[in-house]
This record gives structure tokens, C-alpha cells and sequence, in this order.
């Protein structure tokens, strides 16, 4: 019987790219006061939206239920912002490989 060759691919480990978020209104329009990190690998930054949105989603549900205050109306944008920002970080090196790592 003959068996299939087992073969060893490598996979480059995909990085994310820079990308700023979360706009103070007391900074200028083009400064924000956080960045999600380039060369981080893109399964952490995965890992760390998909928490974010899970958080994102309890808030929501305590919003519906009528039992938010201000301040976790402000901690569900921010979940929300964060979260897309490591989407985002992740999207040029899914589509294109790392070509695209580095600043923003």
C-alpha cells in the first residue's frame, strides 16, 4: 500500500501593519492617541478583536436591557474602535502577504 508523501510547507507568518486610532477631541484632527503596533503577528491581533467584540456584544445587550451608564457607552465605542482597528492592521498582510508591513 502506498502512502501519501508527507509533505512540509512553510508558511510565513503574517505581521500586521500600523494603524492609528482612537481621536482625542482635545488633539489635533490628524493625531490619535493609540496605534495598533506593525509586526505583530495577525493571529493575536485576530485573537485580541474577536475579546473586543465579544465585550462590545455584552455591552450591547446590557444597552437593550436599559442597564448601561455613560461611561459603558463610551468603553462600547471604544471595544468597537480598537477592535477595528486590528482588522484593519491585519488586512494588507492577509491580501498581500507582509509587502505591506511597517508604518502607516
Amino acid at each position: 500500500m502506498n502512502s501519501p508523501a508527507t509533505t512540509h510547507i512553510t508558511h510565513e507568518q503574517l505581521l500586521t501593519t500600523a494603524y492609528s486610532f482612537h481621536h482625542y477631541r482635545c488633539l489635533p484632527k490628524e493625531e490619535f492617541l493609540m496605534q495598533v503596533l506593525p509586526g505583530a503577528p495577525v493571529i493575536d491581533a485576530l485573537n485580541a478583536s474577536n475579546c473586543l467584540l465579544a465585550a462590545a456584544s455584552s455591552f450591547c445587550e446590557q444597552m437593550m436591557e436599559g442597564k448601561t451608564r455613560p461611561t459603558e457607552v463610551y468603553g462600547l465605542h471604544f471595544l468597537i474602535e480598537a477592535s477595528q482597528a486590528l482588522l484593519i492592521a491585519t488586512t494588507a498582510s492577509v491580501e498581500f502577504g507582509n509587502r505591506q508591513g511597517g508604518e502607516k
